[in-house]
């Protein structure tokens, strides 16, 4: 029988950074408003600077380096040719698709998991297919993505904003309503807010979990060394091209108009700069974070164990935003700025990461690790099935 492989520690860092980054950009859209930032919520200069940081630096940019994350530890779990294993494989979508339901409908609307279930499925269709095939496909459905943001954009943009009730209703069960009432607002928004997820994240998303299915088989993350000139020219032209163009998109948000609920022309211009952009700079950060790891490898070890347990990080943290910001909880929707909420953010993802350090110095797992480890099923290799 052989044994599991060793986790590998840059992967489990990257994965910790990037979900603090997930943390602070889904802050406001869990303490706010559901249609993110307010221009209440950025009055102030101080709030005005932590709303443009955010945008600038996180927004868009760590939700794909977790996708390129995604792709990359999919040959961790398909790791033969067995039938098995892509069962396995299946039934862990699955697994991950129910939790992403619930985490939509009882916590948090915005939920990636369930997306991300949903392009696994099309990540199999791939799985045979040689590199040169998979980097084709994501190349071809990242310029359709870029596309279609800027004609889904061009529209909002020609469209006059109109009071949008959905929103409001879904912001008044979270800010006043029982866990029921705001379970049962989320529902009546899901569809909206699949097909907006599905337009701004979804083709860029899949196009990252080509090239970290990619990266996988090469094993890019296994020893950073081999490829230190690669991880130098990802920092050099995603800093220095990422950097400046997600600013002016911040400008441009922040300027025509926060939320997702009544887009001026200017606002939309630069989300669709925004996320289209976005890949420069989440690439400066993964070579930036390389070059980290060579010089001092364990600089980032403080937020590699919540990359072990990232789901349970992911989860949990909205079960904490609930408990403060619903109405069933401490009720503070609605009431605190963005600088207040960002600082909150980053305590909460603090905290759980203690949290998860002493959990796991018993348990081999997260609890939603586990969870889903048990509904998955051990690989064939464990099991002895032959292909």
């Amino acid at each position: 029988m052989a044994a599991a492989p060793a986790r590998l520690a840059f992967p489990d860092r990257l994965r910790g950074l990037a979900l603090l980054g997930i943390i602070v950009v889904n802050a406001p859209f869990l303490a706010i408003s559901s249609s993110g930032y307010t221009q209440d919520s950025i009055a102030a200069w101080w709030d005005l600077v932590a709303a443009f940081l955010v945008i600038t630096l996180a927004q868009g940019k760590f939700y794909l380096l977790f996708s390129f994350l995604f792709g990359y530890s999919t040959l961790f779990i398909v790791r033969t040719s067995a039938a098995a294993d892509r069962q396995r494989y299946r039934r862990r979508l699955v697994g991950l698709a129910v939790l992403g339901l619930a985490h939509a409908v009882l916590l948090f609307i915005g939920d990636i998991l369930l997306s991300y279930a949903l392009l696994g499925f099309a990540l199999m269709l791939l799985l045979r297919r040689p590199d040169r095939a998979v980097l084709r496909t994501g190349s071809i459905v990242f310029v359709l993505s870029v596309l279609w943001l800027a004609v889904v954009f061009a529209l909002v943009a020609a469209t006059p904003p109109e009071p949008d009730t959905t929103t409001a209703a879904l912001d008044n069960a979270i800010a006043r309503g029982t866990f029921l009432e705001a379970a049962r607002a989320r529902l009546a928004a899901l569809p909206l807010t699949l097909l907006t997820l599905g337009s701004l994240q979804w083709g860029i998303a899949f196009a990252m979990f080509c090239l970290g299915l990619v990266a996988g088989r090469r094993s890019l993350l296994v020893d950073l060394a081999p490829s230190r000139t690669l991880w130098r020219r990802l920092a050099l032209f995603g800093l220095l091209l990422g950097l400046p163009l997600q600013a002016v998109a911040a400008v441009l948000q922040l300027r025509g108009g926060v939320g997702l609920s009544a887009l001026t022309a200017e606002a939309a211009a630069g989300l669709a700069l925004g996320f289209t952009t976005a890949p420069l700079l989440a690439a400066g950060y993964l070579g930036a974070l390389a070059l980290v790891s060579l010089r001092a490898p364990h600089a980032l070890d403080a937020v590699r164990v919540g990359g072990r347990a990232s789901l349970t990080l992911y989860l949990s943290e909205s079960i904490v935003f609930c408990v403060l910001f619903c109405g069933w909880g401490l009720g503070l929707f609605g009431r605190i700025g963005a600088a207040g909420v960002t600082l909150i953010a980053i305590g909460i993802y603090l905290l759980l990461e203690l949290a998860i350090r002493l959990w796991l110095r018993r348990f081999r797992q997260g609890p939603f690790e586990w969870l889903l480890a048990r509904w998955t099923g051990p690989p064939a290799e464990l099991r002895g099935v032959d292909s």
